[in-house]
């Protein structure tokens, strides 16, 4: 019993990779190498270079910190660069007390900036929007992303393969693999969505394309088109970014949509 466990932990344990590569998903890692990419484009235009010392790497990150607070960056953006150094090179972190001050310092006066809850109504504007603009594709994106509850990061990696339907009059089963909610429970996650109109139009999708196919543009372009159908529908004003998709359809699940979360 025990070396059938072994050989099955064994088996898996190859799929999965090593662990030194599951530290960081493979986003996470696009993010991180963003971040290091403008931090090393900031020291060529400031004519800096990187120390030989890990003590002398505080000065230089802190200044960075200080840029990217005049130039507007989100907190977001320099946490993530912060925690890029710390996956380049773990032993940084004892090293950069003064930038780690100012981590804190800039939590504490950040603007209160939360994606406001998208309703039923201004989900239905935008989808007019972009089958108006032939965008019909981005338009069912917005519908699954708003009645699957998924996360901005989950719809942007969506895949045909990931959706398993019989038909256009079944349930949708949507198989999101390890998110962050199945990896508290220790399991692979999915959702049902059995809104009809959705189930037809991602029915015809995916019987027409590849099953790698994205369901989303490149994330850039996706939220190029987001920001763009909110600024045409003149919305800019309340405050509606991509995690509002998720935020508005968790308001109404109880109500005239039934979506199942599953573990497996």
């Amino acid at each position: 019993m025990g070396a059938a466990s072994k050989e099955s932990r064994k088996e898996v344990r190859k799929k999965l990779g090593t662990l030194k590569s599951l530290t960081v998903q493979e986003k996470t890692k696009e993010r991180y190498k963003l971040g290091l990419t403008g931090f090393f484009d900031f020291l060529r235009a400031e004519g800096l270079k990187l120390p030989t010392k890990r003590d002398a790497m505080d000065g230089l990150v802190s200044d960075y910190l200080e840029y990217m607070w005049s130039q507007g960056e989100g907190r977001a953006a320099a946490s993530t660069f912060m925690a890029a150094l710390q996956d380049y090179d773990p032993k940084l972190k004892s090293n950069l007390p003064g930038s780690w001050r100012l981590m804190k310092t800039w939590s504490t006066h950040e603007l209160p900036s939360r994606a406001s809850p998208m309703t039923e109504a201004v989900l239905r504007a935008m989808v007019g929007w972009a089958v108006m603009h032939d965008y019909e594709t981005f338009g069912l994106s917005l519908l699954v992303g708003f009645y699957g509850l998924l996360r901005t990061g989950e719809l942007l990696a969506l895949q045909a393969w990931q959706i398993h339907m019989n038909s256009a009059l079944q349930p949708a089963v949507i198989n999101l693999g390890f998110t962050k909610g199945g990896k508290r429970q220790g399991a692979a996650e999915s959702v049902t969505i059995t809104e009809k109109h959705v189930l037809s139009h991602l029915w015809a999708w995916k019987c027409r394309v590849p099953q790698h196919t994205f369901l989303t543009l490149k994330p850039h372009a996706w939220r190029s088109l987001f920001s763009e159908c909110i600024q045409k529908l003149k919305l800019e004003g309340r405050e509606f970014r991509p995690y509002s998709l998720r935020r508005g359809g968790r308001l109404i699940s109880s109500s005239n949509v039934v979506v199942w979360i599953q573990y497996y």
